[in-house]
């Protein structure tokens, strides 16, 4: 039996992704500056495994040709996840999520989208989202676009301030907000980080 339509929508994952990068959070303002490509790595990759637990998914990475992530229900795989340190300058996720050949074979079933999270300098942003765009107009499933905002800092280890993370939902190559969001819990108002 498939996943019922309103099960596991992308504005369920933009809102459990925005609450776990959040609350897992592995630096601060002052004492622990210096996470490292790696920490933000295994941070993503904590976010995506608690997603899958609270949806009632199965987590499998490195999986169908290499994803970093694909979420599957007992009929197969529903979601692939691709995240990326270096943004999308020649990475190939994008083509690894756009053509994923969903598990089991044969079925004739497709996903229900896919999500990219990468790193974008702010001054890098409308380009990227441009070419996200236009790569995806003729994609066969929704693409959950989740962009952290940064800009160059000595101040961080990763050489990385976040500013903010955008969430877009790009159906057919158009694109609709979803999230607009403070990058550092400690900008989150009224919440216990702040």
């Amino acid at each position: 039996m498939p996943l019922p339509e309103h099960w596991a929508k992308p504005e369920d994952i933009a809102t459990l992704f925005q609450y776990f990068w959040h609350r897992d959070f592995p630096i601060d303002q002052k004492r622990a500056v210096g996470a490292k490509r790696i920490d933000w790595t295994i941070h993503i990759g904590v976010i995506v495994r608690n997603i899958a637990d609270l949806m009632g998914l199965v987590a499998r990475f490195e999986r169908g040709g290499r994803k970093d992530a694909i979420l599957r229900s007992s009929e197969g795989d529903e979601i692939a996840i691709e995240w990326e340190w270096e943004g999308l300058e020649g990475g190939n996720e994008l083509k690894k999520l756009k053509y994923h050949v969903v598990w089991p074979k044969g079925r004739g079933r497709q996903l229900k989208y896919a999500v990219l999270i990468t790193y974008v300098n702010l001054d890098a942003l409308q380009d990227a989202l441009n070419k996200v765009e236009e790569y995806w107009e003729d994609a066969q499933w929704p693409l959950l676009l989740i962009l952290i905002i940064t800009e160059k800092t000595r101040i961080f280890t990763s050489r990385r301030e976040f500013r903010n993370v955008l969430m877009y939902l790009i159906d057919q190559g158009k694109p609709t907000m979803l999230r607009d969001i403070p990058a550092v819990p400690w900008q989150v108002e009224s919440s216990r980080w702040h």
